[in-house]
């Protein structure tokens, strides 16, 4: 039986995050204020939860979307990407923001802040597709934003993500034999 005050798995990362460093490491990874922090873990926060939510499951808990422009992203990297205000000359920047007003599936930027002219998405459903290593690479750089350290392990988490797709594939032709 589970109690009805079991806490959703985010807010236990959350919490749990804190415990094991500290409140203003936590606010800083997730781009919030501490007392911010401090009121989701005691549950006193009146702002918007959701985006809370959003923020550390993509942090913590490594949960993703799939942009139409970049790829597979985590959550907070999404929420990330419609906060930006502005655009600088980087023509992927431009596709990026373009794409998050124009009715992503993922965007919540209110429909009055949408562009009037929008640009068509091409949103990719779960369906199976060749993997393309290019994009994949051009979105890790973009991701680690210069910082090589930060690349080869973007690089290393998209390996092993890799693998663990082959090797299920394998597995599963394995069992229709």
């Amino acid at each position: 039986m589970s109690s009805p005050n079991v806490l959703p798995a985010w807010l236990a990362a959350l919490q749990q995050a804190v415990k094991s460093s500290s409140l203003a490491t936590v606010a800083q990874r997730l781009g919030v204020s501490r007392t911010m922090v401090s009121q989701v873990c005691n549950q006193k926060y009146p702002g918007d939860l959701e985006r809370v939510q959003k923020l550390v499951e993509g942090v913590y808990l490594s949960c993703t979307v799939m942009c139409p422009i970049l790829g597979e992203i985590r959550q907070d990297q999404c929420l990330a990407h419609q906060a930006r205000s502005n655009v600088s000359s980087n023509p992927l920047y431009i596709q990026v923001y373009k794409a998050c007003r124009s009715g992503c599936p993922h965007s919540r930027i209110p429909e009055e802040k949408q562009l009037k002219r929008p640009v068509r998405l091409q949103v990719e459903d779960e369906t199976v597709e060749l993997y393309q290593a290019s994009r994949v690479i051009r979105r890790l750089r973009f991701q680690a934003d210069g910082d090589d350290r930060e690349l080869v392990k973007l690089l290393s988490n998209e390996l092993e993500h890799v693998a663990m797709r082959l090797n299920q594939l394998l597995k599963k032709q394995g069992e229709s034999k």
